[in-house]
């Protein structure tokens, strides 16, 4: 199992949520405890909603990657990783099961009150590196978890611009500027777009604005 160490310095505060990517459970499974595999997160989820504890949520997994959030970068430092079983966009990816949804539930208000983790920070993997993942997708429903991320954010009566909206959603000033175009397909995946692309229009920022102010 690979893992670090945390810094008495870093703290936990955010909540990831992944999919696992892979064809079944067994191989999520494997490669989440082989010491050679480079990766490894705290917690799994099957789709029949067994919790598997791969890793002290104190130690630090390596689930995050190269990853930033607001001012924040290397988010291994600072998170707690939840994979959920499920093929993904490579293999065919799947709804997320209501037994998922359920144990998945349990498990955020277990670690958010233990941990005094606040709503808005529990984020997705496709947040912290949206250029480079899609995980856990447009068929992640958080509001199955009864987790509302945007529910203290105070609305605007002026237009914002789209780099305003990005900046409000979480992003960092680095990934708007270097990869607006993946923030915004990220955004659209939060949003369950069954379409996702990068184009802006009058609904999008309508849309965008709504899940950030609409309460």
């Amino acid at each position: 199992m690979n893992y670090s160490f945390r810094k008495k310095n870093k703290t936990v505060k955010f909540i990831i949520i992944h999919y696992t990517g892979m064809k079944n459970l067994r191989s999520a499974y494997a490669k989440l405890s082989k010491i050679n595999s480079d990766v490894s997160c705290h917690y799994l989820i099957s789709r029949s909603g067994i919790i598997f504890n791969l890793l002290c949520p104190n130690l630090k997994a390596w689930h995050a990657g190269k990853s930033q959030w607001k001012n924040i970068t290397n988010l291994n430092d600072y998170s707690i990783g939840i994979e959920l079983e499920n093929r993904g966009h490579q293999f065919g990816y799947d709804d997320f099961t209501s037994t998922q949804y359920a144990s998945l539930k349990k498990l955020t208000y277990f670690l958010k009150k233990n941990f005094q983790i606040d709503e808005q920070n529990v984020i997705y993997h496709s947040d912290i590196s949206p250029n480079r993942k899609k995980d856990p997708g447009e068929k992640f429903d958080i509001n199955k978890i009864g987790i509302n991320r945007f529910k203290n954010f105070i609305s605007y009566k002026k237009k914002i611009s789209i780099e305003e909206l990005l900046k409000i959603y979480g992003f960092s000033k680095f990934y708007i500027r270097r990869y607006q175009s993946d923030c915004i397909i990220s955004v659209k995946r939060s949003l369950k777009y069954k379409k996702i692309n990068n184009k802006i229009n009058k609904k999008f920022i309508k849309d965008f604005y709504n899940l950030l102010f609409d309460k």
